[in-house]
């Protein structure tokens, strides 16, 4: 294998693909945030306490249907463009197998974790929706390595339009819960359809499209540490609910999925960024000023985002998930305001993440979400029983922030890269506490203590560097124009 150049004029075209996917990412935020108030509505406290149970215990098997070996598929390919083709063939064929087997298992296991009865179709469905049609969305991964995310975005625009209009019609009908998981496997499927169909129509994959023995070999070890990883993510992001389904009640987990749902929509923005940035981390790897300067501009868009997120949302929690949700879903509000502080930990571990699979660092991820995991679930075991959903929040957030920050200041080879986030972090974090400080002390009215949260942050973070003018400057030339002579040749 031969390894591909930089692209010319790579600057302008990474911050093309950013600005794409931040508008397309945005507009599927809030086709997100739409699909998810009228779901809760629709379904009520249990019902959505239920759904959720559902999709918490399958994603628990989802580290074995992909066994991690996305993110080194994107890699190899990125680096060994002219076999993409088979690259791609390779990681669809081990993902069809691994994802089929794991779907047998879960559905297998579903009894001992209190699955039974009637509940078995709706997690065949879940399974085929979150690991079934994954090795078919594969071949679109071409997208991100040519640095042409907008084609994935508009694919993934399609889904999350179909899956609004397909909760308003059963909605309007009164549909039951099976309906609701058929209708959001449907718009899965069609999703893969387009991102497989769309990478190979375009010519995007050269031939041959050959089955690769060594490499598949070669890409399950490399994505060993990552499978370990995605498990231990997957038990502390979706254990508390399917613990609190367990030990609590489908209705005060219905409260706290409310909650999840609406901060877990601030998700979309690292992946978005991340996804164009990999492919360039990727090949400037070897390139020290190169690689931190690709890296710090990703801490820094990043941290600045998710922080003014939270000055915000924190003080003015109450009334947002009373406007979204309703005043039957008073009792998320507090879980809400402290479960957002975790998106923090989730943005600055996507960074990291990435930057770590770039430079083959990833069997470090293995050893910090085991842990995490670990954490979380300890935690969980004491505070459910006598805090409920609030205590599976402040677990979630304490492991996040292990798992995603802290551990890797013990190892010398992360050490560099996490202090190097977190130096970034700190100024936007406490310019977040401090508009939210002055929000919660402020009389005014929802709207205008939104417009002033979102005024004093901006200009906060002008001030101390949080943001920079020359980035700002750069992303408006682009924006405007889309043309080489913006000369955005560095970030």
């Amino acid at each position: 294998m031969t390894t591909t150049q930089q692209p010319a004029n790579l600057g302008h075209t990474l911050l093309k693909n950013i600005a794409t996917l931040f508008a397309g990412r945005g507009l599927a935020t809030i086709l997100s945030a739409l699909a998810v108030i009228l779901l809760a509505r629709y379904l009520g406290r249990e019902q959505l306490g239920r759904y959720g149970a559902i999709y918490s215990y399958i994603g628990l098997y989802a580290w074995l249907a992909t066994f991690g070996i996305e993110p080194i598929l994107g890699r190899e390919a990125a680096q060994h463009r002219e076999q993409a083709g088979s690259i791609l063939f390779t990681g669809s064929v081990i993902c069809l197998v691994f994802a089929s087997v794991t779907t047998v298992i879960a559905l297998v296991l579903a009894p001992h974790f209190g699955y039974g009865g009637g509940i078995w179709a709706l997690l065949l469905f879940a399974a085929i929706d979150r690991m079934l049609v994954v090795p078919f969305c594969l071949p679109g991964m071409v997208f991100q390595v040519d640095l042409r995310q907008w084609y994935a975005v508009s694919f993934g625009l399609i889904r999350q339009v179909l899956w609004l209009l397909a909760i308003i019609i059963l909605a309007i009908g009164k549909a039951s819960l099976f309906w609701v998981i058929l209708a959001r496997t449907l718009c899965a499927i069609v999703e893969a359809i387009l991102n497989s169909a769309g990478a190979w129509h375009k010519g995007l994959l050269p031939r041959p499209w050959e089955f690769l023995p060594k490499e598949a070999r070669k890409f399950l070890i490399y994505s060993f540490p990552l499978a370990l990883s995605t498990l231990a993510v997957n038990v502390y992001t979706r254990i508390d609910q399917v613990m609190l389904h367990k030990m609590s009640s489908d209705l005060i987990l219905g409260g706290y999925v409310a909650a999840v749902n609406l901060s877990e929509i601030f998700s979309l923005f690292p992946v978005s960024l991340m996804d164009a940035i990999f492919p360039v981390l990727s090949r400037s790897a070897r390139n020290e000023e190169d690689f931190e300067r690709y890296l710090r501009f990703s801490y820094r868009a990043l941290m600045a985002l998710v922080f003014g997120v939270c000055a915000v949302a924190v003080p003015l929690s109450k009334p947002l998930t009373r406007i979204v949700f309703g005043a039957k879903y008073g009792a998320s509000a507090p879980i809400f305001a402290a479960l957002i502080w975790s998106e923090a930990a989730i943005f600055f571990g996507v960074v990291l993440k990435m930057g770590l699979i770039a430079r083959n660092l990833q069997r470090y991820l293995a050893v910090s979400t085991v842990v995490g995991a670990i954490i979380n679930i300890v935690l969980n075991l004491f505070w459910i029983p006598r805090y409920g959903a609030l205590g599976a929040t402040w677990a979630t957030n304490i492991s996040y922030a292990v798992a995603s920050i802290f551990i890797y200041f013990i190892f010398r080879p992360t050490r560099k890269f996490a202090w190097l986030g977190l130096r970034i972090s700190l100024p936007a974090f406490a310019l977040s506490l401090v508009v939210s400080g002055v929000l919660t002390l402020s009389p005014l009215p929802l709207l205008l203590n939104l417009v002033l949260g979102i005024m004093l942050y901006g200009v906060g973070a002008l001030l101390i560097g949080v943001i920079r003018r020359d980035e700002l400057e750069r992303l408006w030339r682009l924006m405007g124009s889309y043309l080489p002579s913006a000369h955005a040749d560095t970030i």
